[in-house]
C-alpha cells in the first residue's frame, strides 16, 4: 500500500552539466504553445510573422517579468539595495504573478502593432499559455521546490534534496540501529562519527545521506529505508506536491479552452473572448489562491500574514475573471435580443 512518495530527481538532466529539467521543460512548453497559437492565428488570417512577433515579444517580457516580480514582490529589501544582483538568474527566484504582468505588457505591444483589440489578443494567447504553465511547475517538480505543507494523504512526497532534519547523533544511531540499518558491530563507531561530524541544529538530509554513502555506513540501496525510519522517527516530513496539484489544473484548463475554440470554429460559432478569459482567469488563479493555503512559504515575512503574497496578488486577476463573466453574459444578452 503507498504511503508516501520519495523524491529525489536530480534538477541536472546530466550531473555535471548546466542544463536543467527546468530549463528544457520550460522551452518544450513555449514551442507547443507556440505551435497551437501559430494554427489559431493562420486560421483567423494573421501570419506566421505575426506570431513570431507576438512569441519573441512574449518570451523576452515574460522572462523580464517573471525575474522582476520575484525580485519586487518577494524579496525587495534584497534586490533594491543591491539592483545588480536582479540580473543573477542562475541564483534562482521567478514569480508567476510577475510574469503574468510581463504577458499582459507583450498583449498590449502586439494590439497596437497588429491592429487586433487587447481583448481578442489576451484571449487567444490564454488558449495556449495554460501548456506552458503546465510544463513550468513540472520543472518545479524536477526542482524540488515550491511544493506544499505535511500532509499524511498517501501521495505526499517526501522532498530528499530540499529536506532538512534536526536532529543528535544518537537519535539518528539509534533510529538507524532498530531499522536494520546499521549492526551491533558499527554501531558504536557510527555513533563516534555522527558526534564528530554532524552539526548542531538543521542539517541538509541530502548532505547527510552522502556523508553515510561516502564513509560507508550506508549503502545505496538502504537510501529509501533509511528515508522511512527518518520519516517514522518524524524527522521527514511528506508534503502535498502542489507543484503537480497546478500543473493538472493548468492542463484541464487548457484541455477546456482548446476544447471551447474548436468546438466553436468547427459549427462555425463566434468565439466570445470574454468566455475564454473568464475562464482562463478563474482557472488559473481563483485554484491557485486556494492551494496558498497549503503550500509552504516562500519568503519570512508571510509567516506573520493572513493570506500571503501569492494570494494578493491572485486577487485582481480572479476579480477580473469575475468581471470577463459578467461581460460574457452581457454579450450573450445581446445577442439574443439581436
Amino acid at each position: 500500500m503507498l504511503n508516501y512518495i520519495i523524491w529525489n530527481v536530480n534538477p541536472e538532466i546530466i550531473s555535471g552539466f548546466h542544463v536543467r529539467w527546468y530549463g528544457l521543460f520550460f522551452a518544450i512548453g513555449f514551442f507547443l504553445s507556440y505551435s497551437c497559437l501559430k494554427k489559431i492565428f493562420v486560421r483567423e488570417n494573421l501570419t506566421v510573422n505575426d506570431v513570431d512577433n507576438l512569441s519573441f515579444t512574449t518570451f523576452i517580457l515574460l522572462l523580464i517579468g517573471l525575474r522582476l516580480g520575484h525580485c519586487l514582490f518577494y524579496e525587495p529589501a534584497i534586490y533594491l539595495k543591491d539592483p545588480i544582483r536582479i540580473l543573477f538568474v542562475w541564483e534562482g527566484g521567478l514569480a508567476s504573478h510577475g510574469g503574468a504582468i510581463g504577458l499582459v505588457c507583450a498583449f498590449l505591444w502586439f494590439s497596437r502593432k497588429s491592429g487586433r483589440t487587447f481583448l481578442w489578443v489576451m484571449s487567444r494567447a490564454a488558449i495556449v499559455v495554460p501548456i506552458t504553465a503546465f510544463f513550468v511547475r513540472m520543472g518545479n517538480l524536477m526542482n524540488s521546490e515550491i511544493y506544499g505543507v505535511a500532509t499524511n494523504l498517501p501521495w505526499g512526497f517526501v522532498f530528499i534534496r530540499d529536506a532538512v532534519i534536526n536532529t543528535n547523533a544518537e537519535e539518528l544511531s539509534n533510529i538507524m540501529a532498530q531499522a536494520g540499518l546499521v549492526s551491533s558491530e558499527t554501531f558504536s563507531s557510527l555513533h563516534a562519527f555522527l558526534s564528530n561530524c554532524l552539526p548542531m541544529g538543521n542539517v541538509s538530509f541530502e548532505s547527510l545521506c552522502n556523508v553515510l554513502l561516502s564513509n560507508k555506513f550506508l549503502v545505496q540501496e538502504q537510501i529509501n529505508p533509511f528515508v522511512d525510519a527518518c520519516v517514522s522517527a518524524n524527522l521527514l516530513t511528506t508534503n502535498h506536491p502542489t507543484q503537480i496539484y497546478e500543473a493538472l489544473t493548468y492542463l484541464a484548463t487548457g484541455a477546456i479552452l482548446i476544447a471551447y475554440y474548436q468546438l466553436r470554429v468547427k459549427h462555425s460559432k463566434p468565439v466570445s473572448d470574454y468566455v475564454i478569459c473568464a475562464i482562463a482567469f478563474l482557472m488559473i488563479f481563483a485554484t491557485r489562491f486556494c492551494f496558498e493555503f497549503i503550500k509552504n512559504n516562500q519568503v519570512d515575512f508571510e509567516e506573520n500574514m493572513t493570506l500571503d503574497m501569492g494570494q494578493w496578488l491572485s486577487i485582481p486577476f480572479i476579480l477580473c475573471g469575475i468581471y470577463f463573466i459578467f461581460m460574457a453574459i452581457r454579450e450573450k444578452n445581446k445577442v439574443k435580443i439581436s
